[in-house]
């Protein structure tokens, strides 16, 4: 064949191709240009959200110098087709380095001589030059052959060098084109593709593949769609190959175009492309965070729209699936029952405290994502008595100052966080009770059956009176007449024989007896003091009904101790229908003393015989206390010393 018919065929092949495939013999790339692609979305950090995407512009260069205003992400809800633009709160470029899968596809096509050179040599030179050039520092170099892969991402330049190196010594004559050196870099694109993962490029050096791989190579192109990844085709081919497979020629051109790669056909006259310059436009990324405002659970697509002048490129929308949850506020460590007393006890003119109440709430996000909290309220009774609407968010403050009669309310919180959502706690009742005001002495004369008592002392005081003013008399009567008669010797009596008087008392004993009344003060109980359930006369011990053989003991281990019957508001119960539900109160003051104090009770509170008084009543180690009909006399552990018993005769009046 001629020079100048070889000349020919290569002039109609150029024709045919362009006519039919519609690219370039030496180069195509059919992807548009101008575009943005989301590569990965990061919703670990919600409501702050995190995407990673490469922008290039109508040449296919990347656009190095967006800023965050450029930037708009657009926000779907599936629920009610509405959009949302968020804007851009922080840009940053990346640089994080490339995973570069060179697959060799050998066959006896890459052994043909062009000026005396075999085009596989050229091929591994351009390579070798790539490999020994200055890189990044973090792209990693894979290879893979017919007979598998011969290097895994290694990061060594090297390990690269050596790796080419080795690979001149296969014999290209004793090998068959296929797909498996292609096929197992697509396995490897797999292995390593990920959203925190380095962007992946192949290059395939390939001869024309036989007919019967275009099912193949379709599934690759499909492959590498769903992969995100170029793959850029050396073809060692000749014209006259070409004319005879168009078929593969236009597959292999498909390949290339469709996932973002170039096609370069290489019959050994022409110059291999340079490697970095496929490489330069996926070596950064951008990752920006933005604040999202969705808050329903499901679905939601993304995307991104970048506007530079009057240009605008948007990005298909990439779903993401959140699972989203209002709020749910705890009540920490609640107080249920609050006591309000009058402080300093019994006293008409004291205050009730407390006046306030502190509560306070932990707040968890069931759905796994921390988020502000925009305010925070205390309902009581449904009503709102606080509204938080800056930090702290987890603390409330009940005022109680206008509750004075007994009564229980119903406690809630109520939360919203920064997408709007409510979340509100648990319903908790409390319980509020208030201390009776101490009545005036005229009150608490005039208070329950009192006047009815007072009337009757008051007549039994005037029958008394009356009684004895007459026997009085009458005794007065009675001596003037004896006195007369002894003034008379015939009617003076006898003196009776020396004997005891009766009715005298006798000194020692009656000591002995007052002794023998007062406790010993041996402690029965740990409590600094005590009240022991006694006989009326204040010698005999009331032994317990339940255990025959134990004391009826009360200790007083409190500084303040109400005494009554009923069981949920005094601290120390009385069973006796004659003692009030809130019946007296026993009061430690700062000098260690005890004082006892009347609630207001109907039968009234006596010490040794006599009613205390509304300023109370000190006592003392052995005291009675009355309380209706039960009987208690006060001990300590530790008692003052007691004074002697004094005993005088009696000496009777002449």
């Amino acid at each position: 064949m001629t020079s100048r018919q070889r000349c020919l065929i290569f002039f109609i092949i150029g024709l045919l191709i362009g006519a039919g495939s519609g690219i370039l013999p030496a180069r195509a790339q059919t992807l548009p240009q101008g575009r943005v692609e989301i590569t990965a979305i990061s919703t670990e950090l919600f409501p702050r959200v995190q995407i990673t995407f490469e922008a290039f512009d109508a040449q296919g260069n990347f656009l190095r110098e967006l800023k965050p205003e450029e930037i708009q992400i657009i926000e779907g809800n599936e629920q009610n087709d509405a959009a949302d633009f968020r804007p851009v709160e922080w840009l940053e470029l990346l640089q994080p380095g490339l995973d570069v899968i060179v697959a060799i596809n050998f066959g006896p096509e890459l052994n043909t001589r062009y000026a005396g050179v075999r085009r596989y040599e050229a091929v591994l030179q351009r390579l070798q030059e790539w490999a020994g050039g200055e890189t990044t520092g973090s792209d990693r170099l894979s290879l893979s052959t017919n007979s598998g892969l011969q290097l895994i991402r290694s990061a060594d330049q090297q390990e690269w060098l050596t790796a080419l190196e080795n690979l001149a010594q296969v014999n290209l004559l004793n090998e068959q084109a296929g797909l498996t050196a292609i096929t197992r870099a697509m396995d490897l694109v797999t292995d390593i593709s990920g959203g925190t993962k380095p962007r992946c490029v192949v290059l395939l050096v390939t001869p024309l593949l036989p007919a019967s791989n275009l099912d193949g190579v379709q599934n690759l192109i499909d492959r590498a769609g769903r992969l995100n990844v170029p793959i850029h085709v050396w073809l060692t081919t000749s014209a006259p190959s070409i004319a005879a497979n168009p078929a593969m020629f236009d597959a292999l051109s498909q390949l290339a175009g469709q996932t973002g790669g170039e096609l370069s056909i290489f019959t050994g006259s022409e110059s291999l492309p340079e490697l970095e310059g496929y490489l330069k436009s996926y070596r950064y990324q951008y990752r920006l965070e933005y604040e999202s405002r969705l808050n329903s659970s499901g679905s939601h697509p993304i995307a991104l729209s970048i506007r530079q002048g009057e240009e605008e490129l948007r990005s298909t929308s990439q779903p993401v699936f959140l699972n989203i949850q209002p709020p749910n506020p705890i009540f920490l460590s609640p107080q249920t029952q609050v006591e309000r007393r009058f402080f300093p006890p019994n006293s008409r003119n004291g205050d009730l405290e407390p006046d306030a109440l502190t509560y306070r709430v932990i707040i968890e996000f069931p759905d796994g994502y921390p988020r502000a909290i925009r305010a925070s309220r205390l309902l009581v009774n449904g009503e709102l008595v606080q509204e938080n609407t800056r930090p702290p968010f987890d603390r409330f403050t009940w005022s109680v100052s206008e509750i004075e009669t007994e009564q229980q309310v119903e406690m809630q919180v109520e939360v919203q966080d920064s997408l709007g959502l409510t979340g509100r706690s648990i319903r908790m009742p409390v319980r509020v009770s208030v201390e009776s005001r101490p009545p005036s002495p005229w009150q608490a004369a005039l208070s329950g059956n009192r006047p009815l008592v007072l009337g009757a002392i008051l007549l039994s005081g005037l029958l008394l009176g009356t009684i004895l003013m007459f026997a009085g008399q009458q005794n007065r009567q009675q001596a003037a007449a004896q006195r007369r008669n002894n003034r008379d010797p015939l009617t003076q009596p006898l003196p009776p024989p020396l004997q005891k008087k009766r009715g005298t008392i006798n000194p020692a004993s009656m000591a002995r007896r007052l002794s023998s009344a007062r406790p010993a003060a041996v402690p029965v109980s740990s409590a600094p003091a005590w009240l022991l359930q006694v006989s009326e006369d204040g010698v005999g011990v009331v032994e317990s009904r339940a255990n025959p053989a134990a004391l009826n003991l009360l200790p007083l281990k409190r500084r303040d101790n109400l005494m009554g019957s009923d069981p949920l508001r005094s601290q120390i119960c009385i069973a006796s229908a004659s003692v009030s539900p809130v019946h007296a109160r026993i009061v430690v003051n700062e000098k260690g003393e005890y004082w006892i104090y009347d609630q207001g009770s109907l039968a009234g509170t006596w010490v040794n015989y006599v009613p205390v008084t509304a300023g109370g009543c000190r006592l003392q180690h052995g005291d009675l206390i009355h309380l209706g009909f039960v009987t208690l006399r006060f001990e300590t552990a530790k008692p003052s010393p007691q004074p002697a018993p004094i005993a005088r005769p009696y000496q009777e009046q002449e």
